[in-house]
């Protein structure tokens, strides 16, 4: 952990002092080697909260684009049940950071228990696997309302993304076309489109997800996975439409921390 009580007050470790959980009341030391980022660790083996995870670098340098007041925020609900948020904005937005792999169970229930979140999560482990494709229109434009776009299959994973295209690759039907009890559906192109790029263009991207970590397809909570070089994603269907695709919306770091201090 990053935060205990040092004589009642929330303090970050440094070598030599003891400290004490601010959610369990336990005794805590300070672990301030040369390998590991210096952080609190429990005497003993206890654990007082099962949703933490050990932290890296990654977890300590999202929690430096905050407040450090904002930073492991002890939550309770009615039952008396705690857990330490990883950081609570002023405006009681709880962002949850996830590098390593989740049961559906316990995403739900972090769901449940914080309400108001968002999931960041560290796309390295990951991130080979990961291939973005194409760009698309802002699925709030009028005219993308008719537009139900083909997925990407996994013979395009070794093509590039290139913005430059703009929306000449993308195939797709048009709903206005269909046909109650007819199956074939006239196939257009990008190029019918592509007058639309750039004035359209909100970072929405075609991806595909080869070996994906399903438990990210069943959060209800905005999430957003974290490219790496300051590039975020999130992880959302491409419009309110039923049969429409899963898509990623580019978004620089510093854009999205700023969207939520503003919120």
């Amino acid at each position: 952990m990053e935060i205990a009580l040092v004589d009642g007050v929330r303090a970050l470790p440094s070598p030599g002092i003891q400290g004490t959980c601010q959610a369990c009341g336990a005794p805590m030391t300070a672990k301030c080697g040369e390998q590991k980022v210096w952080h609190w660790a429990h005497k003993g083996r206890r654990v007082c909260d099962p949703w933490w995870e050990n932290e890296g670098e990654w977890h300590r340098a999202w929690k430096r684009s905050f407040p450090e007041e904002c930073h492991e925020v002890v939550q309770h609900d009615i039952t008396g049940e705690k857990h330490i948020a990883d950081v609570k904005l002023p405006n009681s937005l709880v962002i949850e950071l996830q590098h390593s792999a989740m049961s559906p169970e316990e995403m739900r229930s972090r769901e449940a228990f914080y309400g108001n979140m968002v999931w960041i999560v560290d796309a390295a482990p990951f991130r080979k696997n990961l291939h973005i494709f194409y760009p698309l229109p802002d699925p709030a434009e009028p005219f993308a309302a008719d537009l139900s776009f083909i997925s990407p299959l996994p013979e395009w994973r070794n093509h590039q993304r290139r913005n430059d295209t703009g929306y000449g690759p993308l195939m797709f039907f048009r709903r206005s076309e269909r046909v109650e009890g007819i199956n074939m559906q006239q196939l257009h192109f990008g190029p019918e489109i592509g007058d639309h790029f750039p004035a359209t263009y909100r970072g929405h991207h075609m991806y595909l997800w080869m070996r994906p970590r399903e438990v990210w397809y069943q959060t209800s909570k905005p999430t957003y996975l974290d490219l790496g070089n300051d590039i975020l994603a999130l992880l959302a269907p491409y419009g309110p439409w039923k049969d429409t695709i899963m898509c990623l919306q580019l978004i620089a770091k510093q854009d999205l921390i700023a969207d939520f201090l503003s919120q």
